[in-house]
């Protein structure tokens, strides 16, 4: 518990807020690029009759889509099992979910580590809306430029 309360008391500090910036700024980056590859997928499937709305299909930090991926990579392989029967391992990835999504419900049913969370989800939740703050100031700025012709 106390080391739980000196990690947010780091993340709600000058210092946390310090590091926490910078995870915005990466989020809201990434997630704007994510749409914009989507935009861009969609107008190209659609042969341009769907068009992106204004101060979308931005550019796309082709890095980051790669780094992205691999963080996707690794969480896969931590869901695998090395086995030899594909119905086991089946089973076995099911069970993981079903005691992940256990512990999620005893976090919410149990008052005591509803209580020891509520500071997490806290800031979780204030991460949360400064990451939707920052892609729509993204997005708003390139649709103004956009509408008056000012490139970046």
């Amino acid at each position: 518990r106390k080391s739980i309360d000196l990690f947010l008391k780091f993340l709600t500090s000058n210092t946390g807020l310090f590091l926490k910036e910078p995870l915005v700024h990466e989020l809201a980056e990434a997630i704007d690029g994510i749409a914009s590859m989507g935009e861009s997928n969609l107008l190209r499937l659609s042969r341009g009759f769907v068009r992106p709305l204004p101060g979308g299909n931005g550019p796309i930090n082709t890095k980051r889509m790669e780094e992205m991926k691999a963080v996707v990579e690794v969480l896969q392989s931590a869901l695998e099992v090395d086995d030899e029967d594909g119905g086991e391992e089946h089973q076995d990835r099911a069970q993981m979910a079903r005691e992940f999504a256990q512990g999620g419900l005893l976090l919410f049913n149990d008052a005591e580590r509803r209580e020891l969370a509520a500071p997490i989800l806290a800031e979780l939740t204030s991460v949360i809306q400064m990451v939707a703050v920052e892609v729509l100031e993204i997005r708003s700025s390139r649709a103004i430029r956009g509408i008056l012709g000012i490139s970046a």
